[in-house]
């Protein structure tokens, strides 16, 4: 017999992973704010203004800055 009346079970909720790591860029061509991601085994960041796709691309290394926020002219 099936029970149609039964509340369906609670979705269950995702693991904690890791977050993907990711910089602040504000585009001063657009005016414009965006998060640029890093792929994963990846070692740079590559990313597109929103609007007028001006392209960005910032290298990770071990002499590099502490600073998640850039501006991109």
């Amino acid at each position: 017999m099936l029970d149609t009346n039964a509340d369906s079970p609670e979705p269950s909720p995702k693991p904690p992973g890791r977050a993907r790591p990711y910089v602040g860029i504000h585009f001063e061509c657009c005016r414009v704010y965006a998060r640029v991601y890093r792929q994963p085994g990846q070692s740079e960041y590559v990313g597109r203004c929103p609007k007028c796709l001006a392209r960005v691309r910032l290298r990770v290394g071990r002499d590099g800055v502490s600073t998640r926020f850039f501006r991109a002219t």
